[in-house]
């Protein structure tokens, strides 16, 4: 190389091995061997063949070239840092733009790297003008020719912007160019930018722009605008504000064309508050009147807020108004409308108010009548019933008890029918309330099966009781009521099995027991006969008051049809059901679902007693129903199949039981039976006789119908050597000489208007040993209290001058005064209707008794109050 030019060489790492004479005068220094030349002259290739660098406070132009050893760099004198060359494409690829240069005579295209990559061109393809046309959008081509040939021809400038298909996807390019004349050729260079963010923005806003515009046009509203110039504001508003004030376009802007069309009555207010919201920026909201040219009363909201510039000072207000007229208009007849409706609904509420008057009246009216009635019925039917009591206790011949028995069954029947009624009248004036008590079911199920047992054995019908209570909680809920269901069930099932043409009268009872969950069970109880049966017309309408299968049910059968409509509306007050399947001249089956609470109180259930079960024969299957009950009751230690064991009578437990239905069996195993301590035997029915008398040293039962309740208390009786009679029957005489007569002292005081019934409740206490005094009302009683020291008061409710319940508070308020111990009070009376009893106990009485009062209500009472009494 020429020692005139300026360079120096290095090694492949860039340490300096030789200096040109040149290059060390232009540097002004000679000792460089070995240094690095990138060091020395302060740069960086960075892969590039020339570069800028200084030495002291000059600047040089270094060119790289290669040798077989290493490099030589070439040095000029530089008056910058920069290199603009360098420079202008540093900028050029910083800013992203692709360069792009066109022949308009020979088309030929050419494209910078950058350009190449945004039309998605390999970097060594060649491309042609046809090729790069293929690449941009269908919807664009068209704009390249259009463009190209009116800025050549007629100097339009070169700018568009189109879309091209780059890495499969759409994107926004703006192409900029202009003509460049040459010697030979004319050309067109330019530059080609990506634009397709900017693009979309714009396509946003546009298309955000139309949508608010469309809106606009749709709602029916108006724009407006002010904005401050100075001291002045210049408004202005769209057509659609325009017509909607019916100006002329020449009228926009000018506020005092839409200030003449305000209401005059809306114009004071509402130039105030657009004065007020200019001044301090409050938004403005009003809702006024325009009355335009032709006449017309428009209605408009118009809304509007105040906007800053820079420094905080209020320079536009931007708001809308919105025609409302028709609004208006729809409220207005809304208003009307309601008006006339509210005074419809009025006129029909006092009808309505007026109609419900008139029937509380006279549901009112009804039920004081019921109550009356029921009380003047009851009072002879006392005396009728009561007296039929007493003779019934008395010895009379057959002839004369036969005609007792018949008038004391046709009074109690009357007593039946009242009691339906009224309990009708309470259901369907909503005041009948049921009751929540802890009771016993298998001692419930009991009452309601020996209720009818000795009728059913008179007319021929057997009865079979299945109770299936294992794991049996105590229960809560209306005890009466439940019972009333089932005897009311179970005596239509008696009455209507009690058919001459019925070959098999047979009813049966099932009982199970269903736990829900921990706080409540369900009863369902199934009383299935084989009477008479219905068809399914008359299933569908046998809740229906006063209601019967036929017309001559009530002749045939009696009743009033009444009981089945009070069953219905009872179960259906306790949450529960009647499932009814009959099938005329086939029988009925009623089944009974009923919920009831669960006692879930902390308490130790008793402990079982220990029992043991012999077996005597193949078990009948009503024998082993009772081993069944047995297994529910006791802790059945052992069941023993005396055939099949040797030393079965060596047990020592202390109830033992016997199931058997072979008499002969049985007696060669008599002397090993004898030996078993409180042993029963039960058998079936149909031989229960002949074990009775061939077995008379032992307690014989039948195994049906047979309770629960029953087959425990037989058990027990046994254990203890002797049978309660009142666990099996009522013996009167028996009752009443439990009774002794204290002494012939009248310690009692009888209140009651009626001789007839003073006579009979008379006769009663004597019959149990009790003499009373008798007063005619309220005030007698009273001075009888306050003169003699009485034991207990019987007192009827309803007598004239005063009556049972102010003589009972005149007894307390003086019991209070002088700090006397209450005398038990007892209300007598024929009067049963809501809130009787509930009456009764709150002004101070003890106990309530219902006529017609029996001789086993009067002890009950008796043992209840008397005995306690001070």
């Amino acid at each position: 190389m020429d020692g005139n030019i300026p360079f120096l060489v290095t090694d492949k790492d860039l340490l300096i091995k030789f200096i040109s004479p040149a290059a060390s005068k232009l540097l002004g220094c000679k000792n460089v061997l070995n240094l690095s030349i990138e060091a020395l002259l302060n740069f960086q290739l960075d892969n590039q063949d020339s570069a800028i660098g200084s030495y002291k406070t000059q600047y040089f132009k270094l060119v790289k070239y290669s040798n077989p050893e290493g490099y030589s760099f070439v040095l000029q004198h530089s008056s910058t840092i920069f290199d603009e060359g360098s420079f202008l494409a540093d900028a050029i690829d910083s800013a992203n733009i692709g360069l792009w240069r066109y022949n308009v005579d020979s088309k030929y295209v050419y494209l910078s790297d950058l350009s190449k990559q945004f039309a998605g061109v390999e970097g060594v393809a060649k491309i042609t003008w046809r090729k790069l046309l293929c690449l941009v959008h269908k919807d664009d081509r068209a704009l390249f020719p259009l463009f190209f040939e009116n800025h050549v021809q007629f100097g339009v400038p070169l700018q568009f912007e189109f879309r091209l298909r780059s890495s499969g996807q759409k994107r926004w390019f703006s192409l900029k160019g202009s003509k460049a004349q040459c010697e030979t050729s004319q050309w067109i260079n330019g530059t080609l930018q990506d634009c397709t963010l900017e693009k979309n923005t714009v396509i946003a806003l546009n298309d955000a722009d139309e949508s608010k515009q469309l809106a606009i046009e749709a709602g029916k509203i108006g724009t407006w605008r002010a904005t401050k110039s100075g001291k002045l504001w210049r408004w202005k508003w769209d057509m659609l504000a325009n017509s909607m004030f019916g100006l002329d376009p020449k009228d926009i802007g000018d506020l005092n064309k839409w200030v003449e069309l305000l209401h005059p009555e809306d114009r004071p207010k509402v130039l105030a508050a657009l004065d007020e919201s200019l001044k301090t920026g409050v938004e403005f909201k009003q809702h006024y009147r325009s009355v335009l040219k032709n006449g017309e009363v428009i209605y408009v909201f118009a809304q509007g807020r105040v906007g800053e510039n820079y420094k905080g000072e209020h320079c536009r207000i931007d708001g809308v108004c919105i025609n409302q007229t028709e609004i208006h208009q729809a409220q207005q007849a809304l208003k009307e409308l309601n008006t006339e409706l509210e005074s419809r609904v009025n006129d029909r509420t006092a009808e309505l108010h007026n109609t419900l008057q008139k029937a509380e009246r006279a549901n009112k009216i009804k039920s004081e009548f019921l109550s009356m009635i029921s009380h003047e019925l009851r009072t002879p039917l006392n005396g009728i019933i009561g007296a039929l009591d007493l003779l019934a206790h008395c010895t009379l011949s057959n002839e004369s008890k036969d005609l007792v028995y018949t008038a004391s069954t046709s009074a109690n029947h009357l007593i039946t029918i009242l009691n339906d009624l009224l309990d009708l009248n309470k259901i369907e004036a909503g005041k009948l309330e049921l009751e929540t008590v802890e009771f016993d079911l298998p001692a419930l199920i009991s009452d309601v099966v020996c209720t009818f047992s000795a009728s059913a054995k008179e007319k021929g019908i057997g009865i079979k009781v299945y109770e299936q209570l294992a794991m049996l909680a105590p229960l809560k809920g209306d005890e009466n009521r439940f019972r009333q269901i089932l005897l009311n069930i179970l005596g239509n099932a008696i009455k209507f099995t009690n058919t001459d043409g019925i070959k098999q009268k047979e009813i049966t009872l099932t009982a199970q027991y269903k736990r829900l969950n921990i706080y409540q069970s369900e009863i369902i109880i199934s009383i299935a006969d084989t009477g008479v049966g219905m068809s399914p017309e008359t299933v569908n309408k046998l809740f229906t008051p006063f209601t019967q299968a036929e017309k001559s049910t009530t002749r045939k059968f009696g009743g009033t049809g009444l009981g089945l409509s009070i069953c219905g509306k009872l179960i259906d007050m306790m949450g529960g059901q009647i499932i009814v399947e009959s099938e005329l001249h086939k029988g009925s089956k009623f089944t009974i679902k009923a919920p009831f609470w669960v006692d879930i109180s902390e308490r130790e259930a008793p402990p079982k007693a220990p029992l043991t079960c012999y077996v005597v024969a193949a078990l009948s299957h009503d024998n082993q129903h009772i081993l069944n009950l047995a297994k529910s009751l006791y802790d059945v230690t052992e069941v023993v199949h005396i055939e099949h064991h040797s030393n079965w009578h060596n047990s020592n437990t202390k109830l033992n039981l016997v199931l058997s239905s072979e008499l002969e069996l049985m007696s060669q195993y008599l002397t090993e039976i004898e030996q078993l301590p409180n042993l029963v035997i039960y058998t079936d029915g149909g031989i229960h006789s002949q074990f009775t008398l061939s077995l008379p040293q032992f307690a014989v039962y039948a195994n049906q119908p047979i309770t629960a309740h029953q087959f425990y208390t037989q058990i027990q009786a046994q254990q203890q050597e002797m049978l309660s009679i009142d666990d099996f029957a009522f013996d009167s005489e028996e009752q009443e000489s439990s009774i002794e007569a204290v002494s012939c002292t009248h310690d009692i005081l009888l209140v009651e208007d009626n001789p007839f019934n003073q006579k009979l409740i008379k006769s009663q206490l004597e019959k149990l040993g009790f003499y009373c005094d008798v007063a005619s009302n309220g005030a007698e009683g009273f001075n009888f209290w306050y003169s003699h020291n009485y034991k207990l008061i019987l007192t009827d409710c309803h007598m004239p001058e005063v009556d049972g319940y102010e003589m009972t508070k005149q007894i307390r308020t003086e019991e209070a005064k002088n700090e006397q111990s209450p005398v038990p009070i007892i209300a007598v009376t024929g009067a049963v209707m809501q809130g009787e009893k509930d009456m009764c106990t709150s002004i101070g009485m003890n106990d309530f008794l219902c006529k017609p009062v029996r001789l086993t209500d009067i002890k009950q009472i008796m043992e209840r109050w008397y005995e306690y009494s001070t």
